[in-house]
């Protein structure tokens, strides 16, 4: 438990509502751990159990608690130091936060506070913390954090974050009431969306620099403790397959097959469950469309790298609609958006999230051949009979209807047998048959091997049993059999193995802007040489590609 005290009614000192008396006016009750003391120039916690103190200047509205213990890691953020310890009394690492220049003395924090109240934000720490993001500038930029919890009650429960190197960690930051309302403040002004005791839930985004994240707010009578958030960070650039394929989410079949799809206009849903990477994914596929082809992207809260895809030359038409989460406001609905979109000409479309009633409109769409380009989504389930389960069954689109999806790929986190280590990986790619009636048919065209860490394919894609190949055969001229079609696929599979070898010994050529360069020089030799028509244009091929692989910067 804790109490905040401001100005004492006895010595003109600090006090509280409840506790109208300062510490040396009054003896604190027993059950108070953290006693913060305010004033117009500074902020004095006492830890009770252990008898510490720690000060902080006005405006720094968290608070950073001493810790020690075991350095696992160490390294610099800013001007902060980062430190990852092992504590005996916690199983999970603690990330410690550590901002020097924050001591300063009387006639400093008069200075800040004057330039404070004159609206003078010269000092870089003062506009970090007041016309910036404050603690979130360090805790965002931070390239290792990948997911930031914040719960309330103010001061009680530190900030939790997912590491990139050692998972879920506790930290030594705290957050005060004033930075739980400041965060709620900024959301709603920047979405537009309300977030109250009507309305007690929202998306939204949060920008600091460069980076990117999506934030869920929570507030009370939903959240019955007070404000919680949970902030999902993106890659500041999308992830390509390349970069999946290295760091082993994948493999190259995954790649090469996945690429097939995206250029015969095949349907496909990325599922899998909160934060197993289904949009990380689905921005790696959306590269592989090659930019001469338009591309529409719906979401309502924006994750894909929209102004990257831009900067690349993707003709791309960004639609923002209202969160499933809100009944009514000024945002245009996900299904109206969904309608618009079919009569703005022919163009892939990607849909950031199916889960609402707009499915029903997008399978419509599918079904009368409304989208004769690649039509993508990502979806909440766990397999490919959770798929069908919350389309038909929750959001109620017809049993038939859902034959027209042609793939499901389902990403997942592989736990290690400790249960102390994950990793993403893709451990299923199955088809949607097309031949029954109520209950769904599917077969698997690639299925994770947990015993090698790999995901591989089966003898149904290998053998001539793929539905979605045969129908791309039937429908293409220049495949004529299966085998032929396959050996496209193989083919893309290795181009991709070779970006990875040639490019990937410098990081940023596997990146999305090398990403397009390699899929564009593809397209233009495979139309050159025919490496399908025989062995001999297919090494042809290969080696011209691998010379001019080499050229690429």
């Amino acid at each position: 438990m804790k109490y905040v005290i401001r100005d004492c009614v006895n010595c003109n000192g600090l006090s509280d509502v409840n506790y109208p008396e300062c510490k040396a006016c009054i003896k604190p009750a027993n059950d108070l751990d953290l006693i913060v003391y305010k004033n117009k120039l500074f902020s004095k916690q006492h830890f009770r159990k252990d008898d510490n103190y720690v000060m902080y200047p006005f405006f720094v509205d968290v608070l950073m608690k001493p810790l020690k213990g075991k350095v696992l890691a160490s390294y610099d953020i800013k001007d902060a130091k980062i430190s990852i310890i092992k504590r005996k009394e916690h199983l999970q690492p603690t990330y410690v936060l550590k901002i020097p220049g924050l001591d300063k003395n009387y006639d400093e924090l008069s200075e800040l506070r004057n330039n404070f109240e004159n609206r003078n934000f010269s000092n870089a720490l003062l506009n970090r913390w007041i016309k910036q993001h404050g603690i979130l500038d360090y805790l965002l930029t931070d390239p290792k954090i990948q997911e930031i919890n914040i719960n309330p009650p103010e001061y009680q429960t530190p900030f939790m974050i997912v590491h990139e190197d050692f998972a879920e960690c506790l930290t030594n930051i705290y957050p005060s009431i004033d930075f739980l309302n400041y965060l709620s403040t900024y959301l709603k002004i920047e979405s537009g969306r309300p977030l109250n005791k009507a309305q007690p839930q929202m998306d939204g985004e949060l920008y600091v620099e460069n980076q990117k994240a999506r934030v869920g707010a929570v507030v009370p009578p939903f959240s019955i403790n007070g404000i919680g958030y949970s902030i999902r960070k993106h890659r500041e650039l999308p992830w390509t397959l390349p970069l999946f394929m290295q760091n082993k989410t994948l493999e190259s079949t995954f790649s090469g097959l996945m690429s097939f799809a995206i250029a015969h206009g095949r349907t496909f849903l990325v599922a899998g469950p909160r934060g197993s990477g289904k949009t990380a994914l689905l921005g790696a596929l959306v590269l592989e469309i090659l930019p001469k082809y338009r591309i529409i992207t719906i979401e309502d809260t924006q994750e894909l790298g929209i102004d990257y895809y831009k900067n690349l030359g993707y003709d791309l038409l960004a639609l923002k609609v209202r969160s499933a989460l809100m009944d009514e406001g000024m945002e245009i609905p996900f299904d109206q958006g969904l309608r618009t979109s079919l009569r703005l000409g022919d163009s892939c479309l990607i849909l950031g999230e199916i889960r609402s009633k707009e499915a029903k409109v997008l399978y419509e769409a599918m079904r009368v051949g409304a989208m004769s380009m690649t039509v993508g989504g990502t979806i909440h389930a766990d397999s490919p009979f959770g798929v069908y389960d919350r389309v038909v069954n929750d959001l109620g689109v017809p049993t038939g209807s859902f034959k027209v999806t042609d793939l499901i790929v389902i990403i997942n986190q592989i736990k290690s047998a400790s249960g102390f280590h994950r990793v993403r990986r893709v451990i299923r790619v199955t088809e949607v048959l097309k031949d029954w009636q109520d209950t769904p048919v599917f077969q698997d065209l690639m299925v994770y091997n947990a015993e090698t860490d790999k995901l591989e394919a089966t003898d149904i894609l290998l053998n001539g049993g793929s539905i979605l190949i045969k129908e791309v055969v039937s429908k293409t001229r220049g495949y004529g059999t299966y085998d032929a079609a396959l050996n496209d696929i193989m083919l893309r599979a290795w181009v991709k193995e070779k970006q990875v070898e040639v490019l990937g010994k410098t990081p940023k050529m596997l990146e999305g802007n090398y990403n397009m360069k390699v899929n564009m020089l593809f397209a233009e030799l495979f139309d050159e040489t025919n490496p399908l028509e025989s062995k001999k244009n297919e090494e042809l091929f290969k080696k011209r590609f691998e010379e001019e692989l080499e050229k690429i910067n």
